[in-house]
This record gives C-alpha cells, sequence and structure tokens, in this order.
C-alpha cells in the first residue's frame, strides 16, 4: 500500500466511533498477518524443497542413474502412509 492510501485508511478508522473491545479486536487482525506470513513461508519452503528434491529425482531417472517409481510403487507407499 501506498503512503497515500496508508493515510486514507488511518482517517477512516480514526472516523469511525469504536469501543475500546472494537480497538482491540482491530488491533488484533492487524497483527495476526505477521503470524500467517512465517506460517506461510514456511509452507513455501517446504514446498520448494520438495519440489526441488522430485525434480533432481527425474533427472536423475532420466540419466539413468536411478530407477523411477512406478505407479503401483507410488500408490502403494502412499497407502503405507495412509493407515485406513
Amino acid at each position: 500500500m501506498t503512503t497515500f492510501a496508508l493515510n486514507n485508511l488511518w482517517t477512516y478508522i480514526e472516523g469511525l466511533s469504536l469501543k475500546r473491545k472494537d480497538r482491540e479486536w482491530l488491533a488484533n487482525k492487524l497483527l495476526e498477518p505477521v503470524a500467517d506470513d512465517k506460517k506461510t513461508a514456511r509452507q513455501k519452503a517446504y514446498v520448494k524443497e520438495t519440489l526441488t528434491r522430485a525434480f533432481d529425482e527425474v533427472k536423475a531417472a532420466r540419466r539413468g542413474e536411478t530407477k523411477m517409481m512406478t505407479e503401483e510403487e507410488f500408490l502403494e507407499g502412499l497407502k503405507a502412509v495412509h493407515v485406513c
């Protein structure tokens, strides 16, 4: 957001007739994204690491260094992880 937009937002918020409880609620909502940003960053790092590892495995298989897992082996692995 630009400084202009933030100033307009602040002016709007100041113009509201907020009780103490409402101000506390708003303050908590404004602080929440910080925690979400950390969680999102961890999730993005996990996805990047997982995709990088998978891509490296495919490249190694294409070079003949490793054997790719078949669809059946993959599904069996999923079944083993997911206990019904």
